[in-house]
């Protein structure tokens, strides 16, 4: 505690001094870069952007790279199914309507097969473009970082080749759930997903006598890849199992896999939200921020939402825990990053560069954070700085609870989960197809799994050598 108090007063201090500066001239940090920030004045760029915090916490900043530059910036928010639809026809008929988009490894892996995502490192490697010691690649994360780094080996090569984008937040996956609840309800926070099952079952049972009704648990239901990235992917992977055997074909159909899917399947019927299979992310966080739900294992960072009290009527309200252990006490979390990239169709691929280097700069991460609340920030120097500190150190049951998860996933249990493959996007569309008809009782778990094993393996017969 004395250590982050001292940081906290220090931090303040600097907060007071950067201020000041920036009240003088707020561009003043991007000019000390040895970058011709004016080198193409007078372009217009696209960027195309999901609906999505990240994208909040961007906008209002854009004026600032407009005037250090005089480059103009039009952009395009969509929802998240909208927008990789969208952006799938712009890149598939070379339309380069836009020139920056965000993106994730698990598209980018088809992206860079298909060509149609820029390598940076030709524009990082270019010193008449790029100012390496003032931008500090060195301060992201690792793992983050080099998500977004691939050779195009399918099934492997992760954080090598080709650098196809820059991560702007990460994501992991963690038992949030009502403090309150929990002790009113004399309930405990599962250590293993058996426990977790028992529960979320209680949970949802006490909950019919609340006005309103607070159900047990809100998790996204969607017929997509999505739905199986979150947090049914953690516990598939903290049970030791993988999508995808070296060999290519598809490993969901394991004893192992079917017993926590089994369990997985119970909690959504026992305890889930009524229209499971239509929930969204979006569906899911708002719903909880507004005390619908008990509990919910999806993303950490929309502790932002729900200790906002604009936003929610459970802050001050919540826990955080890492997500249940598997019998061997194995735990792991799946990871999301959102990053930036360049269309290989863009016109003004030097003007792109500028704007992924201001918009993922240290000051401009900062801003995002402290003052729009991008999480988790990718670098550390954000995540560390003293004023972000302060703000998310109350954040949970005791002070420092919810940055103790995301530094122990960062440092242990969080990493990609999926086998790095172009085809990625439609093994999860299988998969949560599968999850659906197991969930509505048209097929038993292990018949279920066993169908889409069948179908993930006709899919990828065409990458096997």
């Amino acid at each position: 505690m004395k250590k982050y108090l001292l940081l906290i007063v220090i931090g303040l201090i600097l907060l007071a001094s950067s201020l000041a500066l920036s009240q003088e001239d707020p561009l003043a940090y991007y000019k000390q870069a040895k970058i011709n920030w004016r080198a193409f004045e007078g372009t217009q760029l696209t960027i195309g952007l999901n609906k999505h915090p990240f994208t909040e916490s961007l906008r209002p900043l854009l004026p600032h790279f407009e005037e250090l530059t005089g480059i103009k910036v039009a952009y395009v928010i969509l929802p998240e199914e909208e927008f990789f639809e969208k952006l799938l026809i712009d890149l598939s008929s070379g339309g380069g309507i836009f020139d920056v988009y965000m993106t994730s490894p698990m598209f980018e892996w088809r992206y860079q097969y298909a060509g149609w995502i820029e390598d940076l490192n030709q524009f990082w490697n270019n010193p008449e473009l790029t100012d390496q010691e003032w931008y500090d690649r060195d301060d992201f994360y690792e793992k983050p970082l080099r998500a977004n780094m691939w050779d195009g080996t399918i099934g492997g090569g992760l954080g090598q080749g080709r650098w196809n984008a820059i991560p702007v937040m990460a994501e992991f996956f963690c038992q949030v759930y009502r403090e309150d609840l929990r002790e009113k309800w004399g309930l405990t926070v599962p250590t293993n997903y058996p426990d977790l099952l028992t529960t979320l079952t209680k949970a949802a049972e006490m909950g019919k006598k609340e006005t309103p009704q607070v159900y047990g648990v809100a998790n996204r239901g969607i017929k997509s890849w999505s739905t199986v990235h979150s947090g049914y992917f953690t516990a598939f992977s903290t049970y030791g199992q993988k999508d995808i055997n070296p060999d290519l074909t598809a490993a969901i159909n394991t004893p192992e896999a079917k017993g926590i899917t089994q369990i997985w399947v119970d909690i959504l019927q026992k305890a889930g939200p009524p229209g499971w299979p239509n929930y969204t992310w979006y569906d899911a966080k708002q719903n909880y921020a507004a005390g619908r739900f008990y509990e919910i294992t999806d993303c950490d960072f929309f502790a932002a939402t729900y200790e906002n009290p604009a936003q929610s009527v459970v802050a001050g309200k919540n826990g955080y825990a890492l997500p249940a252990a598997a019998p061997d006490g194995n735990i792991t979390s799946n990871m999301w990053t959102w990053a930036l990239g360049m269309s290989s169709f863009s016109k003004y691929k030097e003007a792109a560069w500028l704007f992924l280097l201001w918009a993922t700069a240290p000051q401009t991460m900062l801003d995002g954070t402290l003052i729009h609340d991008n999480f988790n920030p990718t670098r550390k120097s954000v995540w560390e700085n003293p004023a972000v500190i302060e703000k998310t150190m109350k954040w949970g049951t005791e002070p420092g609870q919810y940055r103790k998860i995301v530094d122990d996933m960062y440092a242990m249990y969080g990493d990609i989960r999926w086998t790095p493959n172009p085809d990625v996007t439609t093994v999860g569309d299988i998969w949560a197809e599968a999850l659906h008809e197991a969930y509505e009782g048209k097929k038993p778990v292990e018949q279920a799994l066993e169908d889409a094993a069948a179908k993930i393996n006709e899919w990828m017969t065409k990458w096997k050598k």
